[in-house]
């Protein structure tokens, strides 16, 4: 008995050790940009991604140093991130974070309960904890990218973090003037 039980928790540990290993090689595929890593899972959730990230009249502004779909999100979100430092006139020395991108809203609300164990309907956010922010590519825009990465560059800015309800004044502001 006692064999069985040795037995059964040895290949329990395989099996989640295994599952583990999916998870993470299922969002293997990633983006060095200039701030952060981009971690993505598939080329078609990237190029929905860039396609629905669409910059109107900034475009002109973005500068890319290649012509690939991957090339074109690091010049976007580079430019996100130097606009709302802009926008908030903070620009913290050394910001580096990472960006996950999953192709739902769904997916990004249960990341949401395990990092936080509470239900919530956000479509992105950011977890300073992880210093991650969590998109979904089916709600992705101008205006929800630079809220998300105004949290970051509020966060990274100060060396306390202000009050919650600052911090999203805050985003709120850079989201509202990214296009200014």
């Amino acid at each position: 008995m006692k064999l069985f039980k040795t037995s059964a928790i040895i290949l329990l540990s395989v099996c989640v050790c295994i599952l583990s290993f999916s998870i993470n090689a299922a969002r293997a595929l990633e983006i060095e940009a200039r701030y952060c890593t981009i971690t993505y899972s598939s080329n078609d959730e990237l190029r929905e991604f860039n396609h629905d990230l669409y910059m109107g009249r900034l475009r002109s502004r973005i500068k890319s140093n290649g012509d690939t779909v991957r090339d074109e999100v690091a010049a976007k979100i580079n430019f996100i991130v130097e606009k709302v430092m802009a926008v908030l006139d903070m620009f913290p020395p050394d910001i580096r974070f990472s960006i996950v991108i999953y192709p739902t809203e769904d997916e990004v609300q249960q990341i949401f309960y395990k990092i936080y164990h509470v239900k919530v309907d956000y479509i992105a956010f950011f977890s300073p904890s992880k210093n991650t922010v969590f998109y979904s590519v089916n709600n992705i825009n101008l205006r929800v990218a630079a809220h998300e990465i105004g949290h970051v560059v509020v966060e990274h800015y100060f060396k306390i973090s202000p009050p919650q309800r600052i911090h999203e004044l805050l985003a709120q502001f850079a989201e509202k003037h990214v296009t200014d």
